[in-house]
């Protein structure tokens, strides 16, 4: 019954009489009861004291594993964050990149460097010669493609050239057809301290039809000449370095505001007649001689011809709309002397919608009237040409002047006389 035995003292105080025995049997050979109990209480502290210890020690690492949890959260979520931001705002960069892809596919649907049907080319020499401190003369290009017609309004020149600084300087021509193609052409100009140059005045050659001697056509006359004839004489001019001039070149020329290098040559070729399309235009391209064809605006195959016999070394310019037929009284008879002012005008600007061009022009049979050469000159032609035999001089009028006649009977050597 002892361990059931209670003491008590005042009201509400018990104890069991187990904890001190329990605390004595420790503790009886060298402490009282009343030691025993101070023990005790001493005992019990410092177990209280480990235990906050331990429980603190607890929490620290608690909070510790807290701290590393919310970091990791924090990384975590970012990271997530990130992603999700990133998918959010793909999309957005996915759409800007075709976008961009897009408008250069709607302006070229095929590649940049593709020419499609495209035939272009510098008008004049492919390489231009310029005295330093001369001002450089833009002699421009040409284009044509077989669907578009004539694009050489559409021709877009970049590049500088610094006439003060001896060197050579690139100007690039470049033309876009309705489908997107592109197609370039490149002048290379040489600004040179010193060069031999052109004096008194420029032969500008006057050709009419050409032929195969082994096909000829029934009514051959003189302005008819074998492609046997015409082929040595691009051989002479190709070995002998000939240089060819554009539009703009030989009217600054005869202004006498600019030098032209030493064997300079125009080459022109009137009617735009079929043979000299199918044989003389081949040849030229061949020893890549620039020449012009003077077109008749109203023949009804001009625009065919044009295109179909394209090259880079043949530009179109005007040999009227509709004047190259009688109604005159003038010359050969050219109704030209019996139009008005007005309407040589008109004729031109609409010959100029075939040829795409009116720097140069070629009087119908050559005549002219001193109203019909006001009337050129009011449309901006450059340079205006008659039959008359000569070389065009420095200070002519631009707008009356003569050719040098190639006819087909002539030899080499009558040839290489007339361009010396």
């Amino acid at each position: 019954m002892a361990k059931h035995h209670e003491s008590h003292g005042s009201r509400g105080t018990r104890r069991s009489t187990v904890e001190p025995r329990v605390a004595y049997s420790r503790h009886a050979e060298t402490h009282s009861a009343h030691g025993s109990q101070l023990h005790y209480g001493q005992h019990a502290s410092h177990r209280s004291a480990a235990a906050i210890a331990a429980q603190r020690t607890r929490r620290i690492a608690v909070l510790v594993v807290a701290a590393v949890a919310t970091v990791a959260l924090v990384i975590t979520v970012g990271v997530v964050a990130h992603g999700w931001f990133a998918r959010q705002s793909a999309p957005s960069m996915q759409q800007q990149l075709p976008t961009t892809a897009h408008k250069s596919l709607t302006r070229k649907t095929v590649p940049q460097l593709d020419p499609g049907n495209i035939v272009i080319g510098v008008n004049g020499s492919e390489t231009t010669y310029v005295l330093k401190g001369e001002q450089y003369v833009e002699g421009g290009a040409h284009a044509i493609e077989p669907e578009d017609g004539v694009l050489t309004g559409n021709i877009v020149t970049t590049g500088t050239v610094d006439t003060n600084t001896p060197g050579d300087y690139t100007v690039q021509y470049t033309v876009h057809d309705s489908t997107g193609h592109e197609a370039s052409a490149t002048r290379t100009v040489k600004v040179v301290d010193t060069m031999d140059k052109q004096t008194g005045g420029i032969p500008v050659l006057m050709y009419h039809y050409v032929y195969d001697p082994a096909n000829p056509p029934a009514d051959v006359d003189a302005n008819w000449i074998p492609t046997t004839s015409l082929e040595p004489q691009l051989q002479y001019l190709t070995q002998n370095n000939f240089y060819y001039p554009s539009w703009p070149e030989v009217r600054a020329f005869i202004d006498g505001k600019h030098s032209l290098p030493k064997n300079s040559i125009v080459m022109t070729f009137d009617d735009g007649e079929p043979h000299f399309f199918q044989y003389g235009a081949p040849l030229l391209a061949k020893y890549k001689v620039p020449a012009t064809s003077f077109i008749i605006g109203a023949d009804g195959e001009a625009l065919n011809k044009m295109k179909t016999y394209a090259t880079p070394y043949l530009e179109y310019e005007s040999h009227s709309f509709d004047m190259h037929r009688a109604g005159g009284t003038v010359g050969h008879g050219g109704r030209i002397s019996a139009m008005s002012h007005q309407e040589i005008v008109d004729d031109l600007k609409q010959s100029e919608q075939v040829t795409g061009s009116l720097q140069a022009f070629a009087y119908p049979f050559g005549d002219t009237t001193p109203d019909a050469i006001e009337a050129v000159k009011e449309t901006g032609t450059l340079a205006a040409f008659t039959t008359q035999y000569g070389w065009a001089d420095v200070g002519a009028d631009p707008m009356n002047l003569p050719r040098v006649r190639i006819q087909g009977t002539g030899s080499l050597d009558t040839f290489i006389a007339a361009i010396q």
